[in-house]
């Protein structure tokens, strides 16, 4: 039975769970657990109907777990309870260190060999500085890691928007065949099941056993906290002190899109928004959270692209023509920790990007409406990347995220740092539509 159908038959209205299962799962391969189905039929169920391995109602009086206050970096917004931290995961102490230990625990794939940590690595920008990852057996995909920085923020997750919070996203990768392996949910609960320290601290943070919503819930949390990123030169310049900037910074701002400070002497003789970087990148996260077809990945001999981008996620009723070719705007926040850029990573530099924005993007049918060349001269595009540069921000040090990991059945631990290093890439796989 294709998995999807299966998927269905959990996706109940109003739960995390359900909004987080990726719809792009229509064409994957057969389960790998077809055979595993009478055992899974002589499950307990609970009332609700749903599997326990994926949900359970929790056990309140065995919950000792507590809030964890967070202070965020400045120039962003706090993690307001319903607004940035859903209802459902309010940001805990336990969970936090849960979600820690699940994110560089290589016991989530398959074959041990690859964590969240190995394709999104705070030590490389939340991302791993190639144009695409390898997963399990250096098998590749076409898509690019894309930062977690500031994901707390973010409206929906992967280039093409399908996961709609850091909850949904975290599920995506554990069955992806390319990614953490051809798997099943099942399969990985039950390994972290035979985690007796795993076991413990579900009880604990959750009052349930191991579930796939409790490590859904404990990985957004760790990433909703871990990876902020703020308090940069820009911060500091917005916040009044106006020798934060250089003069190049201060030019390149004023072409992103941003004003000076009316306190600020510095009055540069260049044109405001020029570069028309605003017109996406907005906000305290300088992003609209919105989907662009900027012409990356346009083959203009076979006139078509190979990676279709929110068109293909995007139900039928609601599917627009400019969706075709349209990716979700990143963050510019820290964007010069984590190269290469754009959804495939063709564009090694911010240099590279200034001039493929400066160009007008790749001509194509459904090119984005603002995409139009923008003549900057060669100081301009210069004092723009400045500028990005300059959102540089605080952030966690890798060596200040790492865990200890708790021992499997055999008394034996791994060690985080091995995953960090990605299994040697083979020839490119197929593309594979649920890859980030």
């Amino acid at each position: 039975m294709p998995r999807f159908k299966k998927l269905l038959a959990f996706s109940v209205p109003g739960l995390v769970l359900a909004g987080g299962l990726c719809w792009a799962f229509y064409d994957m391969v057969p389960a790998a657990d077809a055979q595993e189905a009478p055992a899974k039929k002589a499950k307990k169920q609970d009332p609700t109907g749903l599997d326990p391995d994926l949900w359970v109602p929790s056990k309140l009086d065995l919950i000792k777990d507590e809030p964890l206050p967070v202070t965020v970096p400045a120039g962003l917004q706090g993690l307001f309870p319903k607004v940035v931290v859903p209802a459902s995961n309010p940001i805990t102490k336990g969970k936090y260190e849960l979600g820690r230990q699940l994110y560089f625990d290589p016991r989530v794939s398959v074959d041990g060999t690859v964590s969240c940590a190995t394709c999104h690595n705070p030590a490389k920008g939340w991302s791993d500085g190639t144009p695409v990852s390898a997963g399990v057996q250096g098998q590749t995909g076409n898509r690019n890691s894309p930062t977690v920085f500031n994901t707390a923020y973010g409206k929906s997750m992967f280039w093409d928007g399908r996961a709609p919070s850091l909850e949904g996203q975290a599920q995506g990768p554990m069955v992806n065949p390319i990614e953490m392996g051809d798997q099943t949910y099942h399969q990985i609960v039950e390994r972290v099941k035979n985690v007796s320290d795993y076991k413990e601290q579900f009880e604990k943070v959750f009052g349930t056993p191991v579930t796939l919503d409790g490590m859904a819930k404990a990985i957004a949390t760790f990433e909703r906290v871990a990876a902020l990123t703020g308090n940069s030169k820009y911060d500091k310049y917005n916040a009044g002190d106006n020798a934060a900037l250089t003069e190049s910074e201060k030019r390149g701002m004023v072409l992103f899109g941003l004003r000076l400070s009316t306190d600020d002497e510095f009055k540069p003789g260049v044109e405001l928004q020029k570069a028309k970087c605003t017109l996406c990148h907005v906000g305290a996260n300088f992003t609209d959270e919105l989907y662009h077809n900027l012409g990356i990945g346009w083959e203009e001999s076979t006139k078509k692209f190979e990676d279709i981008g929110r068109w293909a996620t995007v139900p039928i009723g609601a599917k627009m023509d400019s969706d075709r070719g349209a990716f979700k705007t990143p963050t510019v926040r820290s964007t010069a920790l984590s190269a290469p850029y754009m959804h495939d990573g063709s564009l090694k530099t911010l240099e590279e990007v200034v001039e493929h924005y400066n160009k007008g993007g790749t001509p194509n049918p459904w090119l984005d409406v603002d995409m139009k060349p923008l003549k900057l001269t060669p100081q301009e595009s210069a004092d723009v990347v400045a500028f990005m540069k300059a959102l540089t921000g605080e952030n966690k040090t890798l060596e200040e995220l790492l865990p200890t990991l708790p021992a499997g059945p055999d008394g034996n631990a791994p060690d985080p740092k091995q995953a960090l290093t990605p299994p040697s890439k083979k020839v490119a796989a197929i593309f594979h539509p649920t890859a980030r």
